[in-house]
């Protein structure tokens, strides 16, 4: 969640287009994807929709020139006075506003591949809508390292007309036996989206979706049950991280685990016989109420812990990445 904001993102879907910049006859794709989607995920998406290997760098600039991309170590890779965000800290619809706004993300620096991405749509989230997939697309992904958008048309004019035999020989070697330019899998692309998203859920500020399936947990639900699967902490209970949520029953056992004083507090209110009973039942909701709030609250304060001993335990830097970037989220809906 980028710092820079403090507004509650709403999830809402985003009819993007993807188009290889300097292409012709274009190669594009086009997706409905989750609004809320960290930038670093939207690579992993533009990578496999358009078919590239996440073999180089990467980077996206805005309308403003302002850069978003991964850390990375300057000395290697001066930024040239550009201002760097990190990437995983800033959501898609920071960026991306209002139907027509639009991105640049370049991808190998050297080859120079440029790609406009474009927001066609907002559109209303439908219940139970997989967060990210392909619904359109024309034409295969150039070959990676073929030498950017004059290497890909001089390869392409080859196939087409070889004026060497002996070049054109090196040149079906050295390609994808099964490489068609005017081909573009919009099966596969999916399959392979579904495989990598299935299950996730973008939280964006005030986004607790996956906290409240935790009051349906017991205090013995393995990681692997909870979703914390891939983390290396395979095996683990969420008892070993310090989440021992109880299962309750009714808000009688509820209040009984989070306030336990809270009936004596109001006890001689309610037991008062000269108490109107519209209000004696205001009172009663109102207790409720509180516990549930209450009860959430420590709900929160485990996932803040468990994702504390994520962020310790891992030895993976995104998954630190992303184990502090929720607590800063829990942090600040508490």
């Amino acid at each position: 969640m980028s710092s820079q904001s403090n507004i509650v993102h709403l999830r809402q879907s985003y009819q993007i287009k993807v188009v290889l910049s300097h292409i012709k006859p274009p190669i594009w794709r086009r997706l409905v994807i989750d609004s809320r989607v960290p930038l670093d995920d939207f690579h992993d998406v533009i990578q496999v929709s358009m078919g590239w290997t996440d073999s180089h760098m990467h980077q996206y600039i805005d309308r403003n020139g302002v850069v978003y991309s991964e850390p990375y170590d300057t000395d290697f890779a001066p930024s040239f006075g550009q201002q760097m965000i990190d990437e995983s800290e800033v959501l898609l619809n920071e960026v991306l506003k209002n139907e027509k706004d639009w991105i640049k993300y370049e991808y190998d620096f050297g080859d120079g591949w440029e790609h406009k991405v474009i927001l066609e749509k907002i559109l209303p989230h439908q219940k139970n809508q997989f967060p990210i997939v392909c619904i359109k697309g024309k034409r295969a992904c150039p070959p990676e390292d073929c030498g950017g958008p004059w290497g890909y048309q001089h390869l392409l004019e080859q196939l087409r007309s070889p004026e060497d035999a002996e070049e054109y020989a090196e040149l079906l070697e050295w390609l994808d036996s099964d490489f068609e330019p005017e081909f573009f899998d919009m099966i596969e692309t999916n399959d392979v989206l579904k495989d990598i998203f299935e299950g996730e859920i973008f939280n964006g500020k005030g986004g607790l979706d996956k906290e409240l399936k935790r009051i349906e947990l017991e205090h013995d639900t393995s990681v692997e049950d909870f979703g914390l699967n891939g983390l290396g902490l395979e095996g683990m209970s969420l008892k070993d991280l310090g989440l021992n949520t109880p299962g309750f029953d009714d808000l009688e056992q509820m209040s009984a685990f989070t306030s336990p004083g809270l009936d004596d507090a109001t006890s001689e209110l309610l037991n008062d016989p000269d108490l109107p009973v519209e209000i004696k039942q205001l009172v009663s909701g109102m207790m409720e109420a509180v516990e549930v709030v209450n009860y959430m609250g420590g709900l929160i304060d485990q996932s803040i812990e468990a994702f504390e001993q994520i962020a310790d335990k891992s030895n993976d830097k995104k998954i630190t990445a992303i184990a502090k970037k929720m607590i800063k989220v829990l942090d600040d809906d508490l």
